[in-house]
């Protein structure tokens, strides 16, 4: 079982890894990127999911940005949501590039930053734009670095759109994307600031989009979850939810795979429990 899950993790991370340290108390956190960070009322943002995943670490964070959600979420364990972060829709890698240092001005040295760039450049120009993006994500992480040299970078390999939307010249662009990414994660760690590509492309399906491209509330729980798992790979998660869990009933009103569909099978597979509650739980259920 524990082997199974290191090698599930492996797939969707290029991480180096410091070791486990207490998470760093009051930590700014910037979610960064494109409409897929934003999220509206017609698809969902990561964000949600993650807040609330550290919230079960019971860490201390602050998540930043100029940018704030419109949308009202429910509070969760006596939090409200927090609503800030720099997610605009349409953005390309330039655009990102090119407001940053307005962006970190405003806001202060930031602990962590997630990225989320790239799609647009390839939906907008294809192939041919991946090198310049490449390009201006490196010089994303420079101004990150410069802003706080022991900064730690999560930055998506982007995960695709609909199967029917995705041409032979936009696969290539984003295989292309994705293996840069890797790569700049690689080259521009440093000894104090760690930067990880995480493969949101893994195993991605079309039942976790609410569109083309955007993600529905699947999509959005897998990709915080591939995030928050990275995270606690650098630091201690203090959960608080199996406490939690034994101090309140809760009922399971639905279950997912991992292809977003309801089953009644609910063993040797991964899936999503649906509580009464709202919340969601992943689980790995074995004979």
């Amino acid at each position: 079982m524990h082997r199974l899950f290191i090698t599930a993790l492996a797939c969707f991370m290029s991480v180096s890894v410091f070791g486990q340290t207490p998470f760093p108390s009051g930590s700014k956190i910037l979610c960064l990127g494109d409409s897929r960070v934003e999220g509206s009322e017609t698809y969902d943002s990561y964000r949600y999911e993650l807040w609330k995943d550290l919230i079960d670490c019971n860490w201390n964070f602050d998540l930043v940005g100029t940018e704030s959600d419109p949308i009202l979420y429910p509070s969760y364990q006596n939090n409200i949501f927090d609503p800030n972060h720099q997610g605009i829709g349409g953005q390309t890698t330039y655009d990102v590039l090119s407001e940053l240092p307005y962006v970190l001005s405003d806001i202060g040295i930031v602990n962590i930053v997630l990225i989320c760039i790239g799609g647009n450049d390839a939906l907008n120009e294809g192939s041919s734009s991946i090198p310049d993006a490449i390009e201006n994500i490196s010089s994303i992480i420079e101004l990150l670095q410069s802003n706080n040299p022991q900064v730690l970078i999560l930055i998506e390999q982007i995960a695709p759109g609909l199967n029917s939307m995705m041409t032979t010249d936009l696969t290539q662009a984003l295989q292309t994307l994705n293996t840069g990414i890797e790569q700049l994660a690689d080259n521009q760690t440093t000894i104090t600031s760690n930067v990880i590509a995480v493969d949101m492309s893994y195993a991605w399906q079309d039942s976790y989009l609410a569109d083309d491209v955007h993600y529905n509330s699947i999509g959005a729980e897998i990709v915080a979850t591939r995030y928050t798992d990275v995270l606690k790979t650098i630091y201690q998660c203090n959960s608080v939810n199996s406490i939690l869990d034994f101090q309140k009933e809760k009922s399971i009103v639905n279950t997912f795979n991992l292809l977003g569909r309801k089953v009644n099978r609910t063993t040797n597979q991964i899936l999503f429990h649906i509580y009464d509650d709202g919340s969601v739980e992943k689980k790995f259920h074995v004979e």
